[in-house]
């Protein structure tokens, strides 16, 4: 348990992780916000419009939109500890490391859940003051609130979990950092690409199915 308290102390008094919750909050919030603007200017395939409820759908979907900042808190919990010379302090205090890695593994899940949770539930609340100003919006499909808050909850968990792995196993913070892009943002798109088939086993397609 003291392990369990000393690693959430570590979440709650770096200043870069309440960094990292303002940016997904911003990120989402700026994709659910521009994405009514866009429905409206007709840059959307299928020709969706605000009084369909499926673009509704999807304009709410943009909430999880944060998660590559749960990730990058996840890999900051374990290679941060390299990068401020921590981790020979941690380790010693409990020479047995696969405690070590499993409480972080369980804080980086809950504060990854949380962290998702407040980024979703932020840009909801967006969408719907913004929406509220387009005369011709639908209402969003039964159940897409709850399904973006189980979404935002289990992608959170796990991809914390995702972050602390890599980071446990790059060690450097910066280089697990710009391994996690460049993989989000160039490779896993190539792979969608590539092998449609495993699309939705891949990282992004997981997430876009949710």
């Amino acid at each position: 348990m003291s392990l369990i308290k000393s690693e959430l102390r570590k979440v709650l008094y770096v200043r870069a992780n309440w960094g990292i919750l303002v940016a997904a909050i911003v990120i989402s919030i700026i994709s659910v916000v521009i994405t009514p603007f866009i429905f409206e200017a007709g840059n959307v395939g299928a020709g969706l419009t605000l009084d369909s409820p499926q673009a509704i759908d999807g304009v709410y979907a943009n909430a999880i939109s944060g998660y590559i900042f749960v990730i990058i808190l996840g890999i900051m919990l374990m290679a941060g500890e390299y990068r401020h010379g921590t981790a020979v302090a941690t380790f010693l205090a409990r020479p047995k490391r696969e405690i070590v890695l499993a409480a972080k593994l369980g804080i980086a899940a809950i504060v990854g859940a949380v962290f998702m949770l407040i980024s979703v539930w932020a840009s909801i609340f967006a969408g719907i003051i913004v929406l509220a100003t387009f005369d011709n919006a639908a209402a969003p499909s039964s159940g897409t609130f709850l399904n973006l808050t189980i979404a935002g909850l289990v992608s959170g968990a796990i991809l914390a979990v995702i972050g602390v792995a890599i980071g446990a196993l790059l060690k450097s913070q910066m280089l697990a950092i710009v391994f996690s892009l460049v993989y989000l943002f160039v490779i896993d798109p190539l792979l969608l690409v590539l092998w449609v088939d495993i699309a939705k086993y891949l990282p992004g397609g997981l997430i876009t199915a949710m």
